[in-house]
C-alpha cells in the first residue's frame, strides 16, 4: 500500500527529538589599548605604502579593514593572512623598510592571543553537529540493516578543511530529508521479506551461439539476445583481442523474475604473445610499408631502410611490449542504463581457465550483460596501420562462457532481515513484539540507550500505520522514522555544552568545565574515526560495561580496529583526500600527448598510494617513509609504468626499489604527479602549491588576480620549457612574492611528466614525442633560504631536514579529521604535542592515531 502520507510522520521527529542546543552568551571585549599601542604603529610604518588610503595590494586596506573585533569572521580572516605573511616573512616586500624580528614578533604574539581567545569564545557560543558524510552512511546502513545501499542517489558531501566530514560543511537541505526518507523506504524494502525464499534460476550463456542480435536463445520462456561479437571461435571460446563495437559479447533483453543479488560467473582465460610474437607480427607490415616507399622513391632507399629499421626497434625495446594478460570490462545494464561492474585481469591459461565472479543487483528491469576487450595498447606511430588489424600480436581473452545466477542468499530471511526483525518469543503479541523490534533497531541506530518515551513514540506510529496497513509495511513506518532521525544521521552529543565566563580579552576563558564523552559517544567517535561506521558489538559491549574510559582499555580497542580490515575505510577517507586521490581523472593526462596513460593505469595509480599508506600504518613504519623510502607497492601495470621488473598480478605487493628508479614516497607517486598537472603539461605551481599545502602545512597564499596562465606549450610552435615559460610569468613584481617559495618545489619534480612517468628530456616532437635534440629537463632550483635542491632526491632530502613541519602537518590533517572540524590557533599546542609523541614513539602512524583518540580534544565535548 502507498506510504507517502506517512512522511510527515518520519520527518516530524526532527521536530520533537532534538534536544534544543544553547549555550550562556560568552563575551570578547577588544583590546583596543594593544591595537593602538603594538599594532598601529607597525601598519602605519610597514604596511600603508602597499596597503593603505593610496595603493591597496590585493584589494585589502590595513588601515580600515583590520580591527581589534577578532569575533568579526571577515577581521579574523584577514588577521590570518596578516600572520601568515609576517611568519613567512613575505612582508614586508623586497626594497621596502623591514621591520626588526623583535618588532614582528610582538604583533604576532598580540594577534595570535587575541585569535586565540575568540576563537575559544565562539567555539562557545556554536554547537554544530556532524551529519553522517556519503561513505560514513553507506557504511551504517550496511552494517544495521545488511543492505548494500547506492549512496549515489545523495547529494555529494562538500569537503572543508580538506575533508568531507567536517560538520560545518555537512549541511541539511529539505531534499537532502526527502532523498533520506525515500532512501529509508529502499532499504527496508531490501532488507525485509515475506514468504518463501524466491527460486534461484541458473542460466549459462554460451557466446559462439550467435554473432549478431538476431541470435535468440530460451531461458524459462524468455527469448534472450546472445551475442557473441564477430570475434573469432577457437573450440569452446570467443577469443576477443579488439575493443571494437563489432566485437563484444552480450546477452540482454532479458527481466529477472525477482529482484535481489545475482552473480555473473564467467569462465576465462588469456594467451599472452612474447616480445618474438610481437616482433614477428609487425614484421609484414613493415616490410610491405619499406616495399611500397622503395618503390615510390628508389633513390632514398638507405634512408628508406634505416627508417624501417628504427621502427623495428621500438617493437623490439619499447617496454609497452612487455604484454600483461588480457583485460575484461564487465558491464550491467538495467532499465537501459549501462554501468561498469568491474574491470579486471584474466591470467589464467587456456588448459586451466579460471572462473571470475561478481555479484550486482538485478531488479525486474529489462537488464542486459556485456563483456569488452579492455587491454590498452598506446596507438604510436610505429604501431599505428597495425592497431585493428587480427594478425598484429597483442594479449587475446579467451571466453568459454557466461553464468547467470540469483537471487543469491547466504540463508532465509536473510541476515539483514533476522537483525531487524528479531525472532518472537513466546506468544506473538503485536505491540509487544514491535516495542521489542524498536528496542534493538533503535539503540543500534542511535548508537547509544533508548529511553522508554523514545520508544514510545516510535510504536505509536506503527499503531498508526497499522490501522491502513498489513504488518510488514506497518513495522517499516517506524523503523523509516528512525532512519531519517537526526539521531541516527548525526552523530549527535548534545549534553555537556561548555559554558565560558570570560568578560576580558585579558583573561584567558576558562575550558576546564568540557565534559568527557560518555562511553557510548566514545565508542561511536572512535569507530567513525577508524572504520567511518558505527560501532561493532564489542564496542558496545565496552560501553555498556563503562570501560572505554579506561585508558588501557581503549588503547586496545585502538590497536584491535587498526588490525581490522575495516581500517581500509580510514586509509580510503583520510589518505584518500589528503593526498587528493579523488581528482585522479578528474583532469586525466590528454590522450593524444600521454598514450600511455589508459583506465587500468589510473585505477592503479589510485590504490598504488592508498596501499602505501596501509602498508605504513599496518606494519608500524617510520612515517618519513612517506617523504622518501626505499620501497613501493605496485601491481604489475605500475611496475611496468615505473620500468620496474619481475612484478608479476594485479594485486598490490611490496616491492623492493632498484638502483636507478626514481621512486620511493608519495612525491613520486602518479597518482599525486598527475593531479598536479595541467592535462597537456606539467605544472610546476600546482605541484609546489601542493606541497606546501600538504606535505608542509604551509599557507601558499592566494594567487593575484588578472596576472594570467603561463604560456601553453603547443608543440611545432617553439621550443620553450615550461621552466622557461614560468620564469617569464615569474618576472611580473606581483607574481615573483608567491613563485619565489612555490616554484622550487614544483621545479624539483620535472623529471615526471604529466602522466607521472619519469623522462631525461622535456619533449616537443609529434604528439609530444621526445626526439634527440630536445632540452634535458632542469630540476634544480634554490629554495628561500638559499639551499640549492636538485631533483626529487634533493627535494626528498630538504623535506626530511624540515622533519617538524611535515610531522606537523600529518598531525594537523589527521586531526581535523578525527574530530569532523577544521583547527584553530587554540589547538596548535595539542598539535605540537602530537608531533613530539610521534618522535618519542617511532614517527609511527599508529602513535599518532594513539595520541590523538588519548587526548583531550578526542575525549572531551
Amino acid at each position: 500500500m502507498p506510504r507517502t502520507p506517512f512522511v510527515w510522520f518520519a520527518l516530524i521527529t526532527w521536530c520533537v527529538s532534538c534536544d534544543t542546543l544553547r549555550s550562556e552568551d560568552a563575551q570578547f571585549v577588544p583590546d583596543d589599548a594593544g591595537f593602538q599601542e603594538i599594532v598601529q604603529p607597525f601598519v602605519s610604518t610597514y604596511c600603508l605604502a602597499c596597503h593603505g588610503e593610496d595603493v591597496q595590494e590585493g584589494e585589502f586596506r590595513m588601515d580600515q579593514d583590520l580591527s581589534a573585533d577578532f569575533l568579526n569572521p571577515l577581521v579574523h580572516q584577514r588577521w590570518s593572512e596578516v600572520v601568515n605573511a609576517l611568519n613567512g616573512h613575505a612582508m614586508p616586500p623586497q626594497g621596502e623598510a623591514q621591520p626588526s624580528p623583535k618588532q614582528v614578533a610582538q604583533v604576532v604574539d598580540w594577534v595570535i592571543h587575541q585569535m586565540k581567545i575568540a576563537e575559544l569564545v565562539r567555539r562557545e557560543n556554536s554547537v554544530v553537529l556532524r551529519r553522517l558524510n556519503r561513505a560514513e552512511y553507506h557504511n551504517t546502513i550496511q552494517e544495521l540493516t545488511g543492505v548494500d545501499f547506492d549512496v549515489n542517489v545523495l547529494p555529494q558531501d562538500p569537503p572543508a578543511g580538506g575533508f568531507d566530514n567536517n560538520s560545518r560543511a555537512l549541511t541539511l537541505s529539505p531534499l537532502h530529508i526527502e532523498l533520506y526518507y525515500q532512501a529509508a523506504l529502499d532499504i527496508l524494502d531490501q532488507a525485509l521479506v515475506e514468504g518463501p525464499a524466491p527460486p534461484r534460476m541458473k542460466w549459462r550463456i554460451e557466446p559462439e551461439s550467435g554473432n549478431s542480435d538476431a541470435n535468440r536463445v530460451i531461458y524459462d520462456g524468455q527469448r534472450i539476445i546472445v551475442n557473441g561479437g564477430q570475434s573469432r571461435v577457437d573450440g569452446a571460446f570467443k577469443v576477443l583481442r579488439i575493443d571494437r563495437w563489432d566485437r563484444k559479447i552480450n546477452f540482454r533483453d532479458f527481466a529477472v523474475p525477482y529482484p535481489g543479488d545475482y552473480v555473473i560467473r564467467i569462465r576465462a582465460a588469456g594467451v599472452v604473445p612474447s616480445r618474438t610474437e610481437v616482433v614477428a607480427s609487425a614484421q609484414p607490415f613493415l616490410d610491405r610499408d619499406m616495399k611500397k616507399r622503395l618503390a615510390e622513391r628508389p633513390d632514398r632507399e638507405q634512408r628508406i631502410r634505416e627508417g624501417t629499421q628504427r621502427t623495428l626497434d621500438h617493437f623490439l625495446t619499447d617496454r609497452m611490449y612487455n604484454y600483461g594478460p588480457p583485460r575484461v570490462k564487465l558491464i550491467r545494464t538495467l532499465g537501459g542504463q549501462p554501468e561498469l561492474v568491474d574491470e579486471f585481469d584474466v591470467p589464467d591459461s587456456v588448459s586451466e581457465p579460471g572462473i571470475y565472479e561478481r555479484t550486482v543487483r538485478i531488479t525486474t528491469e529489462k537488464a542486459g550483460v556485456t563483456l569488452e576487450y579492455a587491454y590498452h595498447i598506446p596507438a604510436e606511430i610505429e604501431n599505428f596501420s597495425m592497431q585493428k588489424e587480427d594478425s598484429f600480436a597483442r594479449p587475446e581473452l579467451w571466453i568459454d562462457w557466461i553464468e547467470l545466477e540469483g537471487p543469491i542468499y547466504e540463508s532465509w530471511p536473510p541476515a539483514g532481515h533476522r537483525t531487524i526483525l528479531i525472532e518472537p518469543t513466546g506468544r506473538f503479541q503485536e505491540q509487544k513484539y514491535v516495542r521489542q523490534v524498536l528496542t534493538r533497531f533503535m539503540s543500534r541506530a542511535y548508537r547509544r540507550p533508548i529511553q522508554p518515551e523514545e520508544i514510545s513514540q516510535k510504536l505509536r506510529l506503527f499503531r498508526d500505520a497499522r490501522e491502513v496497513m498489513p504488518f510488514m509495511e506497518a513495522v517499516k513506518v517506524p523503523l523509516a522514522a528512525v532512519l531519517v532521525s537526526p539521531h541516527f544521521l548525526y552523530l549527535t552529543e548534545p549534553e555537556g555544552i561548555r559554558q565560558q565566563s570570560s568578560q576580558t580579552a585579558d583573561v584567558q576563558p576558562d575550558t576546564t568545565d568540557s565534559r568527557p564523552l560518555d562511553d557510548f559517544q566514545l565508542a561511536t567517535r572512535l569507530s567513525y574515526f577508524l572504520w567511518s561506521n558505527m560501532p561493532d558489538s564489542e564496542l558496545f559491549t565496552m560501553a555498556e560495561s563503562k570501560q572505554l574510559s579506561n585508558d588501557e582499555v581503549l588503547r586496545q580497542q585502538v590497536d584491535r580496529l587498526l588490525a581490522d580490515n575495516q581500517r581500509s575505510q580510514f586509509v580510503k577517507n583520510f589518505a584518500g583526500q589528503w593526498l587528493g586521490l579523488r581528482e585522479v581523472g578528474a583532469n586525466p593526462p590528454a590522450p593524444d600527448l600521454y598514450r600511455r596513460y589508459d583506465s587500468h593505469l589510473e585505477e592503479s595509480m589510485v590504490q598504488e598510494s592508498l596501499a602505501f599508506f596501509d602498508e605504513i600504518l599496518r606494519n608500524d613504519l617510520d612515517a618519513m617513509n612517506l617523504i622518501q623510502s626505499d620501497f613501493v607497492v605496485i601491481n604489475e601495470r605500475l611496475a611496468r609504468f615505473y620500468d620496474i621488473p619481475g612484478v608479476q598480478g594485479d594485486h598490490f605487493r611490496k616491492v623492493e626499489l632498484p638502483a636507478g628508479v626514481a621512486r620511493g614516497g608519495v612525491l613520486t607517486q602518479a597518482s599525486v604527479l598527475t593531479i598536479t598537472s595541467n592535462g597537456t603539461r606539467t605544472s610546476p605551481v600546482k605541484r609546489g602549491t601542493w606541497i606546501l599545502k600538504n606535505i608542509l602545512g604551509t599557507d601558499p597564499g592566494l594567487p593575484v588576480a588578472n596576472v594570467g596562465e603561463i604560456a601553453p606549450q603547443v608543440p611545432g610552435i617553439d621550443k620553450a620549457t615550461v621552466r622557461q615559460r614560468l620564469e617569464i610569468h615569474r618576472q611580473l613584481p606581483q607574481c615573483a612574492r608567491c613563485h619565489d617559495r612555490i616554484d622550487p618545489l614544483g621545479f624539483a619534480l620535472e623529471n615526471f611528466n604529466a602522466s607521472g612517468e619519469f623522462r631525461q628530456q622535456e619533449g616537443f616532437g609529434y604528439k609530444g614525442r621526445i626526439e634527440e635534440k630536445d632540452p634535458l629537463i632542469d630540476a634544480s632550483s634554490r629554495m628561500p633560504d638559499g639551499r640549492i635542491v636538485v631533483g626529487v632526491d634533493g627535494l626528498q632530502a630538504a623535506i626530511l631536514d624540515q622533519e617538524d613541519l611535515f610531522l606537523r602537518c600529518l598531525s594537523s590533517k589527521m586531526m581535523t579529521y578525527a574530530l569532523g572540524r577544521e583547527l584553530t590557533l587554540a589547538d596548535q599546542p595539542v598539535v605540537d604535542d602530537a608531533v613530539r609523541h610521534m618522535q618519542d614513539n617511532g614517527r609511527t602512524l599508529r602513535s599518532l592515531i594513539h595520541f590523538i583518540v588519548a587526548s583531550d580534544l578526542f575525549r572531551n565535548k
